[in-house]
């Protein structure tokens, strides 16, 4: 296989000199910020524990922008905000045991809204890790069982060599459609000791391009050209994919009323007469008028299910 263009990370002639000449006491906190820098973050959010003073002592060593709240589900819904509104990847620093576990709510919102969160977690340190429980402070049996089902991967560290895989990994899953939240944990010491790795500076983390399936593309255009009123219910991919202008042309050739859900208000400019006022909740009357009066619906970029868009029988009645 041949390729036309090379997209391999290139060092300047600074970072090539910082690899070769690495700044004494660096540890793995520091390979965190590092790794994050290199993937292009600019802000983190979180709130320090005794855990995690690894990475929080290695971001006042970086240029990164911290953003710290005192509670740790606020802390995930700033960076939850911050995804949404830039579509970049929002870091989220946790300590161990309850500082992790209290984020769940806001990552939970996270994963419904699509928003690409990367969480990191500290643990335990790895001789306390596996089998019964050995005393530590904030030990958990399994910490990542509390997060599995909310998060869409989970990343595991146990060497420093490790983190910065670990992290891009992570960070190309929180950014493939659809996005979403992701975990990644790294133990207490690991992230203390200190490293002779060689500095990271340049990270490559491509996101994975999800394309429909073609027969599903053609069904869905035959079902759109012969239908006689149809509607489309964009969601918020529209706006996370900057295809807000291919849906106002799709909506004004076939002549279909537009309308986002909530989450995706936006997707249709307010001037366009296609527009209909948002509403997604099952029984409510934009979303049980459209769905009633309509004979062929579309949802692009949407995690809509019938219960959004099949209204209830005292609506239908």
């Amino acid at each position: 296989m041949s390729h036309d263009h090379d997209d391999r990370p290139r060092l300047s002639p600074a970072q090539a000199a910082a690899v070769l000449s690495p700044p004494p006491g660096r540890n793995g906190g520091d390979l965190v910020v590092e790794t994050l820098q290199g993937l292009g973050a600019t802000t983190v959010f979180g709130l320090p524990g005794q855990h995690a003073l690894g990475m929080f002592d290695a971001l006042r060593r970086s240029s990164l922008r911290y953003v710290g709240l005192r509670v740790e589900n606020n802390a995930g819904f700033a960076a939850d905000a911050y995804g949404r509104i830039t579509g970049e990847v929002a870091p989220l620093l946790l300590s161990t045991g309850p500082g992790a576990l209290t984020s769940l709510a806001a990552l939970q919102e996270a994963a419904a809204a699509s928003a690409p969160v990367l969480a990191i977690s500290s643990q335990i340190p790895t001789a306390g890790l596996g089998g019964g429980r050995h005393g530590y402070l904030h030990e958990l049996r399994d910490q990542q069982a509390s997060v599995r089902d909310i998060v869409k991967s989970v990343h595991t560290v146990r060497t420093a060599s490790q983190i910065p895989s670990a992290i891009a990994a992570a960070w190309e899953s929180a950014l493939t459609a659809p996005h979403g939240p992701v975990w990644v944990e790294i133990p207490q010491d690991v992230l203390l000791a200190e490293t002779t790795l060689p500095v990271v500076s340049a990270m490559d983390a491509t996101p994975r391009e999800v394309y429909p399936r073609p027969e599903l593309t053609i069904a869905a255009a035959h079902l759109l050209s012969n239908a006689e009123r149809p509607v489309i219910i964009a969601g918020g991919g529209v706006v996370r994919s900057d295809a807000s202008g291919k849906l106002r042309a799709l909506a004004e050739r076939i002549d279909a009323p537009s309308s986002p859900p909530s989450a995706a208000r936006g997707p249709s400019p307010g001037s366009t007469p296609c527009r209909c006022a948002p509403g997604w909740r099952t029984g409510t009357p934009p979303t049980s008028w459209r769905t009633r009066t309509s004979c062929s619906s579309s949802a692009p970029a949407s995690a809509s299910s019938p219960r959004t868009t099949t209204p209830s029988a005292r609506a239908a009645g």
